[in-house]
């Protein structure tokens, strides 16, 4: 008797589960082919040709995300990394969005768990080490990837009022260590150690509005407009961040945006 009640209770919440996956949203649920494609009928030599690059084409519904992001970049030729067969590079041989995604693949898996599009069932850290073999060393625990067995903290929270961007909160959850990524951090300041002595006494602010700094009366620093900043710094809602100054994935020294030789970096945004 009890199994069939068990076995009831297993079958309602299966029917619920399938009642809740069946009103989910459906991302990339296109109804109008011709929209990205240059031949809206599935058969025929040009199906699969598109009416622009890819990028492009998300770029319509994500733009956001591929302008301000924490993100793999895109347009670019593999180097050294070995890309696997199924994950497709464009016709030029770029890595583009659709190598790692597919977009018209099922978005949930029978579980109702967001795939995100991705082109195989791994996720994290272990989708990106079907590329990047490198990504070992950091699966060896705490010790290997911090370094060290404890931490003071470099980052001090000025302004309890304001949050920081998801970026830089995620930039902190490694490099401060002091924080973990589920920890609500408000703006305040990064110490840069010795080698960036000569500003503002070795920190920077991050979290804080920019146009709200220059224009404040008794500021340390005499800013440019925000219009007359270079585009390759990027604020986030106004806001300062890691990701002003630091990408996670460039090939500068220290990931930085742009090349800081004789300052340039710092004088795009702070006036001699």
């Amino acid at each position: 008797m009890r199994q069939k009640k068990a076995f009831a209770v297993l079958l309602l919440l299966l029917l619920l589960v399938l009642v809740v996956f069946s009103l989910e949203d459906r991302p990339h649920a296109f109804k109008n082919c011709a929209s990205c494609h240059v031949m809206p009928e599935p058969s025929g030599a040009r199906a699969r040709e598109l009416t622009e690059p890819v990028t492009l084409l998300c770029n319509r519904c994500h733009e956001k995300k591929l302008s301000e992001g924490y993100m793999h970049p895109v347009n670019i030729r593999p180097g050294s990394v070995v890309i696997p067969r199924d994950m497709t590079l464009s016709r030029s041989g770029q890595l583009v969005c659709t190598t790692c995604h597919d977009v018209h693949a099922e978005y949930f898996t029978p579980y109702g768990a967001p795939t995100h599009f991705l082109r195989r069932q791994e996720a994290g850290k272990a989708f990106c080490a079907i590329c990047h073999d490198n990504l070992d060393a950091l699966s060896k625990g705490h010790q290997a990837s911090l370094g060290e067995a404890h931490f003071r903290s470099q980052y001090i929270v000025t302004d309890p009022r304001q949050g920081i961007d998801p970026m830089s909160r995620n930039c902190l959850t490694c490099h401060d260590g002091s924080y973990g990524s589920s920890v609500s951090i408000q703006a305040g300041v990064w110490r840069h150690g010795k080698e960036f002595m000569r500003h503002d006494q070795g920190s920077h602010p991050i979290g804080m509005d920019y146009e709200t700094a220059r224009i404040a009366r008794g500021s340390k620093t005499d800013l440019r407009p925000m219009d007359m900043v270079d585009r390759r710094v990027r604020f986030f809602q106004g806001k300062v961040g890691c990701g002003s100054c630091h990408d996670p994935y460039s090939t500068i020294e220290k990931r930085l945006v742009m090349s800081d030789v004789n300052s340039k970096l710092c004088f795009t945004c702070h006036i001699v």
